[in-house]
């Protein structure tokens, strides 16, 4: 059976490339692409969605899709760091209210809420991977050098989600497989500010997607609730 596919933030750098990466695919029969603006393609696989991802009264756009038999994967690659207003915070001082809602409503709450949207279509699917796009910094464990506080603390809250709708999900049916993936450090208007300050190796996005998708089709269930690195490497809470 051919695959359905859902990608969340098609119209951005990582989301692109998957979306690209599946349009090529012949074992794929729709993408149904989520975006916040349409998008525009010729290609006959992809169906463009537009949404807010901060606005839920705009996933109503996702009910044309509801009449799906079903889907095998729902690949969400949204995710801020910074904006012109909202910058990585260096220290405690540097903390704003409003401004650590704007992250976690585009990193945990948006991505959530789409799912939220989605449990029906869920519910009807056979072994649906979910995948979201984390983050290494998101790792408690792992965090030795402190700061950007609004947007490791957000990666946190979403892998506690992750692993708290894997656990739903698996009473549902044991076959469906949520995760995390970190795409490492990709070149683009999300990284460009910090580039200069990357000591390890830098992808293009075609790179980390071509990476993160053998990971995605080498997970099975047993790894749902687990956050991986881009070489299929778990990251540890």
């Amino acid at each position: 059976m051919k695959e359905n596919i859902i990608i969340a933030g098609s119209s951005g750098a990582i989301g692109g490339e998957f979306k690209e990466l599946y349009a090529n695919n012949q074992n794929v029969e729709k993408i149904i692409a989520l975006s916040r603006k349409p998008i525009n393609t010729d290609h006959n696989r992809i169906q463009s969605v537009e949404i807010d991802y901060n606005n839920e009264t705009t996933f109503k756009n996702l009910d044309e899709i509801s009449q799906l038999d079903s889907i095998s994967k729902i690949i969400i690659a949204t995710g801020i760091l910074h904006t012109d207003q909202v910058k990585p915070e260096k220290s405690f001082n540097g903390i704003d209210a409003e401004n650590m809602k704007k992250v976690f409503q585009v990193n945990v709450f948006g991505p959530i809420l789409l799912v939220k949207k989605l449990m029906p279509l869920i519910k009807k699917s056979k072994g649906v991977k979910i995948v979201f796009l984390t983050a290494r910094v998101g790792s408690i464990s792992d965090n030795e050098l402190g700061g950007w506080h609004s947007y490791r603390s957000s990666k946190s809250a979403l892998n506690m989600m992750i692993k708290n709708l894997s656990i739903e999900l698996k009473r549902l049916n044991k076959e469906h497989c949520v995760i995390g993936i970190h795409p490492g450090t990709v070149k683009s208007h999300l990284s460009e500010p910090f580039l200069r300050h990357v000591k390890h190796d830098v992808f293009s996005p075609k790179e980390s997607v071509g990476f993160m998708s053998k990971v995605i089709n080498e997970i099975t269930h047993k790894d749902s609730g687990k956050c991986f690195d881009f070489s299929g490497k778990v990251i540890e809470p």
